[in-house]
């Protein structure tokens, strides 16, 4: 179970913020099957589960394996437990997602629910069925996009906390990694023991699999942990985040190990460049592609357009990468309370890749920076 519940007042602010949204769209009330948002707004964070909401009902919908769990994590709601059924030939089995589309039918019956939203994407067209044929024509069902993400999007002063004490953990760990990096360890060895080190300093686990990549390795943006091994000179790329109660941190340093060959020394200066020119540009009311600009036009001025092919950020939070996106074309401004990675690179195949991402918080007096470990050409457990 969760290692630490948001405070019940949180939770009640956020159905409410939920009401008020399916009022603005005209619905009755909405089916929540995805797992991130059932935990934003009831707390509970098990699986096969789903929440139906309307302005005078909050139900849980789960199986046994949970009721445990929920009875404690979702507080104020109802919650209704499926059963297990037998198989035909007499084995029991426990039933998941269809049954509880025929649960929330009969729910939305009993709740009176004329037009009721699901969340698109969610469900597969045999549990579409199921739903609609359990609400026996009295509940019309219609997907809406983004009820969720539109709550999700501002972080409140208890969720920016859980993401620092994240970073916190991270950062930690990856000075003691560095204080331990040896001659021959591998990339897969020293992922590895990243992810043990900030499992062990109380990490739910890692954010994803972690990227550590030496050598022209580095140049793969999204690369995979090899049997590479460390051997003398080396760039290395550190890709890491940790998940904590949920939440999630990410960031990314490149650092040198021996010489510094000239013109990977340059693209890290252009890389650090480019990564102060999109911070200073965060703040309320700030195009999303004006970030992403700002960055990209330090790297194509020095040259290196074309070896920044991803975009310059996402947002972070229930998930690793949600919403607002950071780039080129990104629709909407930057407001208070929005989270994102700032996170340009520059990859030249054959020779290697340098990127550097931090967390910000966007403030109404522009951003703060959530991460606090340094940025630098070296590393040795302290950066130098």
């Amino acid at each position: 179970m969760s290692s630490e519940l948001p405070p019940s007042s949180e939770l009640k602010r956020r159905v409410e913020r939920f009401r008020q949204i399916l009022l603005r769209r005209k619905v009755g009330g909405a089916l929540i099957t995805n797992e991130r948002n059932v935990r934003y707004l009831s707390g509970f964070a098990g699986g096969d589960s789903a929440l139906l909401i309307t302005p005078n009902h909050k139900i849980l919908l789960t199986d046994f394996r949970y009721q445990e769990e929920a009875s404690v994590e979702a507080r104020g709601w109802d919650i209704v437990i499926e059963k297990i059924v037998p198989r035909k030939k007499g084995n029991p089995k426990v039933v998941v997602p269809r049954a509880l589309m025929e649960k929330a039918g009969l729910f939305a019956r009993k709740c009176r629910v004329k037009l009721m939203a699901v969340e698109p994407g969610n469900l597969c067209l045999a549990e579409m069925r199921v739903l609609r044929k359990a609400t026996r024509g009295q509940t019309h069902v219609k997907s809406e996009e983004g009820m969720g993400g539109e709550l999700r999007l501002f972080k409140s002063s208890w969720e920016i906390d859980q993401i620092e004490k994240a970073l916190r953990i991270q950062e930690m760990c990856f000075n003691q990694l560095c204080k331990g990096l040896k001659e021959g360890m591998t990339e897969r060895e020293a992922a590895a023991f990243l992810r043990f080190l900030m499992v062990r300093a109380g990490a739910e686990d890692q954010a994803f699999p972690i990227m550590f990549q030496i050598g022209t390795n580095s140049s793969l943006p999204h690369g995979r942990t090899t049997d590479r091994a460390l051997r003398g000179d080396a760039i290395v790329l550190v890709d890491w985040g940790c998940r904590y109660n949920g939440y999630h941190s990410d960031l990314t340093r490149t650092f040198f190990l021996g010489s510094i060959p000239r013109r990977l020394r340059d693209i890290h200066g252009i890389v650090m460049e480019a990564q102060r020119a999109a911070i200073a540009r965060i703040g309320p009311d700030v195009a999303l592609a004006e970030v992403d600009k700002a960055a990209r036009d330090v790297i194509s001025k020095a040259g290196y357009g074309k070896a920044f092919g991803h975009s310059t950020g996402h947002g972070i939070g229930l998930d690793i990468h949600e919403q607002p996106s950071v780039s080129q074309t990104a629709k909407g401004d930057l407001k208070p309370g929005m989270v994102v990675t700032v996170e340009p690179g520059i990859y030249v195949p054959g020779l290697g890749g340098v990127r550097i991402e931090d967390d910000v918080l966007v403030t109404p007096q522009g951003g703060r920076v959530l991460s606090r470990i340094a940025k630098g050409l070296r590393w040795n457990g302290e950066n130098v």
